[in-house]
């Protein structure tokens, strides 16, 4: 379904406004189709110890029903921009909120990030029997993700949460393997090329290895693709 089809089917109401939400993780970077002479999207870690993550930054921005995003919406094929959904809550309420699930609770207590952003990876979690999705994300009544209209029945106009808060039920672990990921190969850049692992700050090197498989082709990206990648990014 494209955009223009989703909201003719259901108009926004005078109290509801169109959010994206999207981050610059994704290679087709969404922020730099968003129309210059619109209101600019708010960064959601903008007041977190991950601020100056801008290689992977997440945003949230109004978007207006005319505005030039939605025709890039509508064709661009990427699948990882992010996503279109609706709220009554303003703008700051919105990125509050988002800014409250940059990371979750595994079963095992352990914190991980949430890739909120990326609708490939949220939008089998909303549709999961194991989520309530107002319960998740309470201040958003509807989404589209991917072509795919979501209704997620939050009424919420505040969210008042910090992260973590949200506990990752068993059954959606699968949806988190990229963590585990990001994990495992900064713990084999520290035992197996010790150069590389020490040649950024550890927040920055982790930035920039969750960049690297944002962007990559595959889930089979080659350990000497990620090495050339940071020893390109070092010099």
């Amino acid at each position: 379904m494209q955009p223009d089809q989703w909201l003719k089917d259901e108009p926004l109401k005078p109290s509801e406004q169109l959010f994206a939400i999207f981050s610059s993780a994704s290679a087709v970077e969404p922020l730099k189709a968003w129309p210059s002479n619109a209101q600019m999207p708010k960064p959601i870690w903008a007041e977190t110890i991950y601020a100056e993550w801008d290689a992977v930054m997440p945003y949230v921005g109004i978007v207006d029903a005319d505005s030039q995003f939605l025709d890039w919406v509508a064709t661009t094929e990427s699948r990882d921009w992010g996503w279109l959904a609706v709220s009554s809550a303003g703008l700051e309420a919105v990125v509050e909120h988002f800014r409250s699930l940059t990371q979750v609770l595994m079963p095992d207590g352990k914190a991980v990030f949430f890739r909120f952003w990326d609708g490939r990876f949220l939008l089998p979690i909303l549709e999961s029997s194991e989520v309530d999705a107002g319960q998740l994300l309470p201040v958003l009544t509807r989404g589209l993700i991917n072509g795919q209209a979501v209704e997620i029945g939050g009424r919420a106009q505040v969210s008042g949460r910090e992260f973590p808060w949200w506990s990752v039920p068993e059954k959606q672990l699968a949806q988190f393997g990229g963590d585990a990921r990001i994990n495992n190969t900064l713990q084999w850049l520290s035992e197996e090329q010790p150069a590389l692992f020490e040649a950024f700050p550890a927040d920055v090197l982790r930035c920039k290895v969750v960049r690297f498989f944002a962007v990559s082709a595959s889930d089979e990206s080659s350990a000497s693709a990620l090495l050339d990648y940071l020893r390109d990014e070092s010099e």
